[in-house]
């Protein structure tokens, strides 16, 4: 006998989209399982103000489709978890694999040249985070301005109206539509692709723009009751996806938050280990908050002897800049801001290794468009519709041993140079953090015995280098060397 799903859903696109996502998996773990999808509208579709939530509450996308799974109108319900109540339900929900959590700015390319931007979100998280906008896109006069609908429908009003430049988007929801939207709607994805190809993406990093409690996910959600359908929806579910995004909905709620207030939570799992992500104001005590770091990571004992002691006494190499060959139409990942950057032509896709390598490049008017975020080069390349070159390159320094296989271009020559503060602490020191290996090994030369002691990085390529010299019990990851000075170094 063939079993039977009910799944209610919102009628929009995007929602169509996930809910198709959500079919797929159960088919592809069950076999003759007959689906029926109802579709509907909720409160949030229904109330056109600017901020719905302040009319209806929270769960203002979710609680029409709740209350009818409530009177066993559907078997489940397919929700985007980061519009879920924090509050305790009578129902229970599962997930599927989390997709990319963060944000994108799209700019209309006419709009690219203009001093003052003015970005179009309802979202008073997203509106908070336009103050460290222009760090990273090179415009300092930026201010919000309300603005609802689907996804295509925020694009055709940016792109229609003179007082927007700009939206913020998930890029969970880009991504889905440039993967699955043919498979749902054609016109309207063939709409969707004629709108993005007239902006430019800014994929936005985690460390500074932490993004809504469990956006990327999709929550399917059904009664605690129901064994045959908790029965079902187990095959689909991903426990690390689940758990995550109820430890982010977990610090929400201590915060006292909700989708309308000024709160950015993500976990990320990188390397085997918890990153947080999180920013905001704390809606008991209204104080501001912005913690990056690695949850439950292995403790140090406390010590002053560290090296690098201070960053502006730390010096191993000088650096001799290489002329640059012309590149043109590619992909480009910058690892540093201080080679001949000005050689570089603008029309490339400009990838830096860290937040602070973007902000360094954007000053000097070399706006790149994404991140990895001092994660690492595995961590989310961007997919070609935001990149558009296939062709990828990393300008990096002459004879660099790095883990990952980019084809890489040499910048500039490290030539050992170690001052006198350096070597006297490099001699001190009991506990270690490496930002490259090239210090690790110049290190280890000039004096063999540290490999006895602590070593530290942050994730990405030193750390994969590390692991060839040094114990898994003796190396430790930190979110970057400011998270493993406060988490080791005990001030006199």
């Amino acid at each position: 006998m063939s079993k039977s799903l009910i799944i209610g859903s919102r009628a929009s696109f995007l929602a169509r989209i996930q809910t198709f996502i959500v079919k797929q998996e159960l088919k592809k773990k069950i076999k003759n399982l007959k689906i029926i999808t109802q579709y509907t509208s909720t409160k949030g579709d229904e109330n056109q103000s600017e901020t719905p939530w302040k009319d209806s509450g929270y769960g203002v996308f979710t609680s029409s489709l709740t209350n009818k799974l409530l009177n066993k109108g559907f078997d489940c319900v397919i929700h985007s978890f980061k519009d879920l109540p924090v509050l305790k339900s009578r129902s229970e929900y599962f997930t599927i694999k989390r997709d990319d959590p963060r944000d994108v700015l799209l700019i209309k390319k006419t709009s690219l040249n203009k001093k003052n931007l003015i970005i179009g979100t309802s979202s008073p998280r997203r509106q908070s985070s336009v103050k460290d906008l222009k760090d990273y896109i090179g415009k300092n006069n930026i201010r919000t301005n309300m603005i609802r609908g689907n996804v295509p429908t925020r694009l055709f009003k940016v792109l229609s109206k003179n007082k927007y430049d700009a939206v913020f988007i998930a890029k969970a929801a880009i991504d889905r539509i440039h993967k699955f939207g043919n498979k749902i709607d054609k016109k309207e994805t063939k709409k969707f692709f004629n709108l993005f190809r007239k902006f430019k993406p800014f994929i936005l990093p985690l460390s500074v723009f932490p993004t809504a409690a469990s956006q990327g996910a999709i929550a399917i959600e059904c009664l605690k009751t129901d064994k045959k359908i908790k029965t079902i929806l187990r095959r689909i579910n991903c426990k690390n996806t689940l758990d995550i995004c109820n430890q982010e909905r977990s610090l929400l709620k201590k915060y006292g938050g909700g989708c309308g207030l000024d709160i950015g939570i993500t976990i990320e799992n990188i390397k085997n280990n918890f990153f947080l992500f999180s920013k905001g104001v704390d809606a008991k005590n209204r104080k501001s908050f912005h913690n990056n770091k690695i949850l439950k990571k292995k403790i140090l004992r406390k010590t002053n002897y560290i090296f690098p002691k201070n960053i502006k006494d730390y010096q191993m190499f000088d650096r001799i800049k290489l002329k640059l060959p012309k590149i043109k139409n590619s992909t480009i990942i910058l690892t540093r801001p201080d080679f001949s950057i000005k050689e570089l032509n603008s029309r490339n896709f400009f990838i830096t290794s860290g937040i602070q390598t973007w902000k360094k490049v954007s000053s000097q008017k070399k706006i790149a468009q994404c991140t990895f975020d001092g994660l690492g080069e595995d961590y989310r390349l961007p997919e070609i519709y935001y990149r558009n070159y296939k062709n990828i390159k990393k300008i990096s320094y002459k004879n660099s041993m790095s883990f990952y296989k980019t084809k890489q271009i040499n910048g500039y020559e490290l030539i050992p140079q170690i001052n006198s503060k350096t070597i006297k602490n490099l001699f001190e020191a009991k506990i270690f953090y490496w930002m490259s290996y090239s210090a690790f090994k110049l290190a280890k030369a000039i004096r063999p015995d540290i490999l006895k002691y602590q070593h530290c990085s942050g994730p990405g390529s030193t750390f994969e280098q590390l692991k060839k010299d040094i114990p898994v019990k003796r190396l430790n990851l930190f979110f970057n060397y400011k998270d493993f000075k406060e988490s080791v170094y005990q001030c006199r």
